[in-house]
């Protein structure tokens, strides 16, 4: 027998089989130990990464601190000059190259009081060069041309419509339709002005709706849409519920009085149209789509936040950047109305309009516009007391029982206002009630035929010190939300 050989050949095989199966309940045994392994280790990474990224979720912060550059140009005069902001040539430093891709678009009517709409253009839109005014009449307005956009809404189902009786009233020349029935019309116009929007400016990149009771800052929603894509189907306002869903649940829409914003790519979504083989069109337009929705409905913007809807098109919610508050009852110093940048105010007072475009335009622009730098507007923390003035009609707080010493007198309720250390401003009524408020409120004229009743004041020492420790040291550009709303 040669070196090397220890087993006859007969015996060979049977080692063989013996040594193969030994191997295969070997592997099969590591295989599954080797899964369950796995399995239990992958499940422990699982839980850890998802651990990790419920707590990055709950960590993370709902706003954006961009740093973002201004569109408008540095004035050429200098802060003595006479030549100032409020001057002719005030519009000379905003930035009207980029309104080729901004369309603004302004809804109006002929009901409104002519004043609003005159100041309005005279200082929130002046220098908006492409306005598009759309409206229930056709005419000429401050030197823009007013589209009547109802005009577009097919003969046939305008016949049907009860609302449109004030219409044609209108269409004649009739000066005795009142405010509620152009309220009442008001609805049919959000999908034609749309519509008309996209036909006007086709190339636009955003479309920016608002109403001549809304204050824009130009300046802050220029630096918004410069950090998003016109090409993503995007929604943006101030959410309001809307439209039921079924399940309790409702459909959120962009409310109109605090503006909104669609992107190209949610319009052409939003306006496009089945065709047919030779190019016609056999699909209904949007506002025929949505006639039906709009009659059953007391709101334009709710039905065209739903229609987006239909499209997969969801809100993105910008409170309170968009705000449905007016400027003088703003809350500043409250978590939502102080590093925040403010892009939009609705029913804000003709004097506000005026008053606060000029003194946007004596800013430098080097920084976004908060609600923090909106106190130095209203001088909060150098305000005297007011007769006939309430600053406690949002968000007052009444300390019961009504025997308290502050419910005595104005003095007291000053006093008693001063010692708390979270009391900013107080509301004396006559009738017997001391209103304490906890946050930076201007407030506005009491009812004029109680207004001998009432007294507001401000502790502006102590105003001027929270001030002093609560500066923002970033913007807070607030990411979309639905559930932080007013």
């Amino acid at each position: 027998m040669g070196r090397g050989t220890s087993t006859s050949a007969t015996a060979r095989p049977i080692f063989i089989i013996l040594g193969n199966a030994k191997l295969k309940l070997l592997a099969v045994f590591l295989s599954i130990s080797t899964i369950l392994l796995l399995t239990l280790y992958s499940s422990g990474i699982s839980d850890t990464v998802s651990r990790r990224a419920e707590d990055k979720t709950a960590n993370e912060k709902d706003y954006w601190t961009w740093e973002t550059s201004t569109q408008f140009r540095k004035p050429l005069y200098s802060n003595n000059s006479i030549d100032n902001a409020s001057s002719t040539n005030a519009c000379d430093n905003f930035p009207s190259n980029i309104l080729s891709r901004i369309q603004i678009i302004l809804k109006t009517s002929a009901t409104e009081p002519q004043n609003r709409v005159d100041t309005h253009m005279a200082s929130v839109t002046r220098c908006i060069s492409n306005l598009l005014v759309i409206s229930d009449k056709e005419t000429e307005l401050n030197g823009h041309h007013v589209h009547d956009v109802l005009a577009d809404l097919p003969l046939s189902a305008r016949k049907q419509i009860p609302e449109f009786e004030a219409y044609d009233a209108l269409q004649r020349g009739d000066t005795n339709i009142s405010g509620s029935a152009g309220w009442q019309l008001d609805r049919f116009k959000f999908l034609p002005m749309v519509e008309r929007a996209k036909k006007t400016n086709p190339d636009a990149e955003w479309y920016v709706f608002l109403e001549t009771d809304t204050y824009f800052v130009w300046d802050n929603l220029f630096r918004l849409l410069e950090q998003f894509d016109h090409s993503v189907p995007l929604y943006m306002g101030s959410p309001a519920p809307g439209r039921g869903l079924g399940d309790g649940k409702v459909n959120w829409f962009a409310y109109g009085g605090a503006g909104f914003v669609l992107s190209r790519a949610a319009v052409d979504t939003l306006t496009a149209r089945e065709v047919g083989r030779y190019g016609q069109f056999v699909g209904p337009s949007l506002s025929e789509q949505y006639m039906q929705a709009v009659k059953d409905d007391c709101c334009g913007d709710s039905v065209l936040g739903f229609a987006l809807y239909e499209k997969g098109i969801l809100l993105s919610g910008m409170w309170p950047m968009f705000n449905a508050h007016p400027l003088h009852s703003i809350p500043f110093g409250d978590e939502h109305h102080w590093c925040q940048p403010a892009i939009s105010m609705h029913k804000s007072q003709l004097d506000d309009m005026t008053g606060l475009t000029d003194w946007e335009n004596e800013r430098d622009r080097t920084k976004p516009l908060l609600y923090a730098d909106l106190v130095d507007y209203h001088r909060l923390g150098e305000l005297p007391e007011r007769r006939g003035w309430d600053n406690g009609a949002w968000g007052g707080i009444i300390e019961q029982p009504e025997t308290l010493p502050q419910h005595e007198s104005l003095e007291a309720c000053r006093q008693a206002c001063h010692d708390r250390d979270w009391c900013m401003a107080y509301t004396y009524d006559t009738a017997g009630a001391c209103v304490f408020v906890r946050t930076l409120r201007l407030g506005s004229p009491s009812k004029l035929e109680i207004a001998d009743q009432f007294t507001a004041g401000w502790d502006n020492d102590k105003i001027r010190k929270w001030r002093e420790n609560n500066t923002c040291e970033e913007p807070r550009w607030m990411k979309p939300s639905l559930t932080r709303i007013f």
